[in-house]
């Protein structure tokens, strides 16, 4: 047992591991650390074996959370996903009975009603969102990897992870420390938070549309077969189609809503990615967007967009502003991942344009990347 950890892992190594995965995409985009997830989560359990029963210290509260933002980005890319997937959900559980210092001095002794977290430099807002949406990854690309009952597995346990994500609390502002960081506010934090919440609802309505069809079909009685079952393989409705590109351009306002200078730009990569691949036109054949019971989308309460956006196209303006972003980001920090997100988008634009013209579906964007094997961490 090593002094800064049971099982031979120190916090040190703990920590190395996760930097040297996280940044393998920096010199070779089209390394997304393959060797370093697998490696790391025999490295995790044995270090979280070694706390048992000990209050996590901040050091090691922010190494378990630059783990799970680890984690969430890769499972969009790397490693067999119905591994990817057990591996969350059991850390899920772990997390769940961990005792975590949550500011930089111990606040062990603050009353519950009363303690205030210090947002992590990387999850920010919570493990919880982050696991949530790295289980849709891995879920996502199971189903479309897998046939028969591995397929049927991935749609039960898409129910939960749907509900998960749902049930998942806004937060406040008054709920965290102000970081004193004068290009991060708490509420660029949360406004990430609920892009990335949001954005892992897109990705699961868009791989599994029998989620949307659910809150349209009354309970099924006794006599009647299970609503899922008649409509697992179904395609989105026209309503449906219109409510994803509406959930879509709402993740693209929230991100919109924050300054090009604030530190959370570098995590914006995903949301960015999963709704800027949904910027389609509307049905052709209604103008009306399907009524989720639970999800209801209303104007950020920011400043309002320029008025091109009522005059143009909503898909080409958003287009645009996608296209530009990506662009100014990559200039400023200067990594290949994010020339290949903005080359991911346009390709997937190109594919839908043209497949829209044609009556074709829609570009399914994993499937696209594992096809051209386009993967990288989008983050």
């Amino acid at each position: 047992m090593s002094a800064g950890g049971g099982f031979g892992v120190s916090d040190e190594l703990m920590l190395s591991s996760i930097f040297a995965g996280l940044t393998s995409a920096w010199y070779d985009v089209n390394d997304i650390g393959q060797s370093h997830v697998f490696g790391s989560q025999v490295l995790l359990s044995l270090w979280l074996m070694g706390r048992v029963g000990q209050r996590l210290s901040y050091q090691q509260t922010f190494i378990l959370g630059a783990y799970v933002y680890w984690f969430m980005i890769s499972s969009f890319a790397a490693g067999d996903p119905w591994q990817s997937f057990c591996y969350q959900e059991a850390l899920q559980g772990t997390l769940a009975t961990l005792d975590m210092c949550r500011d930089v001095v111990d606040d062990e002794d603050v009353p519950e009603g009363e303690s205030k977290v210090y947002p992590h430099p990387l999850t920010g807002f919570s493990n919880e969102v982050c696991l949530a949406v790295g289980k849709v990854g891995s879920l996502c690309r199971l189903y479309y990897n897998s046939t028969g009952d591995r397929r049927d597995v991935a749609k039960k346990k898409a129910r939960i992870s749907e509900q998960e994500l749902l049930d998942l609390g806004v937060f406040e502002s008054e709920n965290f420390h102000d970081p004193q960081d004068p290009k991060t506010t708490v509420e660029e934090i949360l406004s990430v938070r609920e892009a990335y919440r949001l954005a892992g609802l897109l990705q699961l309505y868009d791989t599994f549309p029998y989620l949307l069809h659910h809150y349209s079909q009354p309970s099924p009685s006794p006599e009647t077969p299970s609503p899922e079952s008649e409509s697992l393989e179904q395609t989105h409705s026209p309503a449906q189609h219109n409510f994803l590109l509406a959930l879509a351009i709402h993740i693209l306002r929230i991100l919109a809503t924050i300054p090009p200078s604030s530190g959370t730009r570098v995590l914006q990569g995903l949301p960015a990615l999963i709704a800027a691949t949904w910027l389609v036109d509307p049905h052709p054949s209604t103008a009306d967007i399907f009524d989720h019971s639970q999800l209801h989308l209303t104007t950020p309460p920011f400043p309002p967009f320029p008025s091109d956006e009522s005059t143009a196209s909503q898909k080409q303006y958003w287009r645009d502003r996608v296209r530009d972003g990506l662009r100014k980001h990559d200039e400023y920090v200067g990594l290949q991942q994010v020339s290949r997100v903005l080359n991911i988008v346009e390709e997937v634009w190109r594919l839908d344009d043209s497949r829209s013209q044609g009556g074709g579906e829609k570009c399914k964007w994993m499937v696209f990347v594992a096809r051209k094997g386009l993967q990288t961490l989008y983050g």
